[in-house]
């Protein structure tokens, strides 16, 4: 069994944290897990941060999220400069992109434009 607190982050250590629950008086927890992505810049947890967390009948627990609604504004790999929109055709198994037909469609242009 489990239960759900709120706390704030009282220190870091690589993808742990020990949270001061807000409860006056309470100790601080032991180490629990920060989710993958809470972690590092996505979820930019630092000493002082509010944050939801359960804690189980074990002492273990994980972090649920920033009581703040705020992140980092960062997701990994998903930045603009990491999309790349290929120049020229694109085929797949023989099949090409811009010069594929399909049935059953009223005739347009004919051509397929680019992404912008």
């Amino acid at each position: 069994m489990g239960n759900i607190y709120k706390g704030t982050i009282a220190g870091i250590e690589g993808n742990t944290a020990r949270v001061l629950p807000s409860d006056a008086g309470a100790k601080p927890t032991a180490k629990i897990v920060i989710p993958w992505h809470l972690r590092g810049s996505t979820g930019n947890l630092t000493k002082g941060t509010p944050v939801v967390y359960v804690e189980f009948d074990d002492a273990s627990g994980l972090l649920l999220g920033r009581a703040d609604g705020e992140w980092g504004a960062y997701l990994p790999g998903l930045t603009a400069g990491s999309i790349s929109v290929p120049e020229g055709d694109v085929n797949a198994s023989g099949v090409s992109l811009s010069g594929h037909r399909h049935g059953g469609v009223e005739p347009g242009s004919g051509t397929t434009g680019r992404p912008t």
